[in-house]
């Protein structure tokens, strides 16, 4: 499958990832994780090389299921990025498939100035015209009240509540 040259997308520089964005996006992936891992202790980063994510982001590139978006600043770097892919509902539920959002992540200085609800508009747009698509889901940790605002803000609700506890008890667990 030969590589989708980056085109803009109306406002905030917004485009489709490619193979050399990898390093930039890398960076920004690792700051993604970080902020969970600092919001909850349960979070536990697997270290994870530059080289080993240029890999696995390829093989998303490659893969019609599955996007990245990214709001490029042009020479001052990349902004911010969005993932996507299409996944498998559970058998009791419709439709069939779903998008899920993967990773969204917006640099601290460029928040508040409509990039993140641009790099979701554009996943949105990408969904719908997928056969089948209907809705998008997206986990977000609890503990993560600014998360959990931005995304009601853009009209997602909550859905199924997942409870996590420890086969042994732990004393201050979140």
């Amino acid at each position: 499958m030969a590589a989708l040259r980056p085109v803009p997308v109306a406002g905030h520089g917004i485009r489709r990832a490619t193979r050399d964005d990898a390093a930039a996006l890398y960076v920004l992936w690792s700051r993604a994780r970080e902020h969970n891992a600092r919001i909850d202790p349960r979070i536990v980063l697997r270290p994870v090389s530059p080289e080993e994510f240029a890999d696995a982001l390829a093989a998303q590139l490659g893969r019609e299921s599955s996007v990245v978006f990214v709001s490029d600043g042009g020479p001052g770097g990349l902004r911010g990025f969005i993932s996507g892919s299409i996944e498998a509902a559970q058998p009791d539920r419709v439709p069939e498939r779903h998008a899920t959002i993967g990773y969204l992540w917006v640099e601290p200085q460029w928040r508040r100035q409509g990039i993140a609800s641009a790099l979701v508009g554009e996943l949105r747009r990408w969904a719908a015209a997928l056969d089948g698509i209907r809705h998008l889901e997206m986990p977000v940790l609890a503990a993560d009240s600014a998360a959990v605002h931005f995304w009601q803000a853009l009209g997602f609700r909550p859905f199924i509540t997942r409870l996590w506890s420890p086969l042994e008890p732990e004393e201050d667990a979140p």
